[in-house]
């Protein structure tokens, strides 16, 4: 005869003492104030530094998003780029820094369900995801993805495009080439590294289909354009551009 395993479970108020008594004993600190977290739902950074995201409102350029423009920003106007628009949830600054830093590179996964809510709470007022056929996260090398484990482009888009229900192809514009982290070059390092590393697969899947690239972070935008110019190889119909966050005078 099968013996039957019990499950026990504390009642919610001798849990919620545990708890207490955990944080009382091993107390954590947020990583944007130093402050102790206490009982939260959100690991690493305490409820008053997320209330402290700076999300982006109009006026923004009508096609980069850069903020406090009525119409288009003066490089837009004398070089736009080949994106229809871009367009950005908050500022990169402070939490949001250090939560895409934890998310990213210290590989803290709990982080993508925290910014994809945040994401899709503050869409731009002229982002309708909904519209599009495709949605497609910025891929990285498959080296780097052995390194870090994820792509965190390809987490957030899965939760961007569940919510608004649109399939996200995750084989169609493909890193072929390893490249230094972007993140360690200069703006002119940038637009030379990243040059040539990307590459169409299975071009008549998005060929005259409207397309959302999602990206983390939007610095210097070298990234971003090398992707977009080589999606634009294939003909889709459109090509627009959101990104979590917005680096200013990076």
């Amino acid at each position: 005869m099968k013996s039957k395993s019990i499950t026990f479970q504390l009642p919610s108020v001798l849990r919620a003492m545990f708890e207490t008594a955990i944080v009382f004993l091993y107390p954590s600190r947020c990583r944007v104030c130093d402050d102790f977290l206490g009982v939260a739902s959100m690991p690493y950074i305490c409820a008053d530094c997320w209330q402290d995201v700076q999300y982006l409102k109009p006026p923004w350029c009508d096609i980069c998003g850069t903020p406090d423009v009525n119409g288009l920003c003066d490089a837009c106007a004398t070089s736009p780029p080949r994106y229809g628009q871009l367009r950005t949830v908050a500022l990169y600054q402070t939490t949001l820094q250090q939560a895409t830093h934890l998310f990213k590179f210290e590989k803290k996964k709990v982080f993508a369900r925290h910014l994809i809510e945040l994401i899709n709470a503050h869409i731009p007022v002229d982002c309708d995801i909904a519209t599009y056929d495709f949605i497609l996260p910025i891929p990285i090398h498959k080296k780097r993805l052995r390194e870090r484990g994820f792509n965190q482009a390809t987490l957030l888009a899965d939760g961007i495009a569940k919510a608004a229900g649109v399939p996200v192809l995750t084989d169609a514009l493909v890193r072929k080439r390893h490249t230094v982290a972007q993140s360690s070059l200069d703006r002119e390092a940038r637009q030379q590294n990243i040059v040539g590393a990307f590459e169409i697969r299975n071009p008549k899947v998005i060929r005259g289909k409207r397309l959302l690239v999602i990206d983390d972070v939007f610095t210097t935008g070298a990234t971003i354009r090398e992707a977009v110019n080589e999606l634009w190889t294939v003909d889709p119909a459109e090509v627009d551009v959101l990104t979590l966050a917005r680096a200013l005078n990076p």
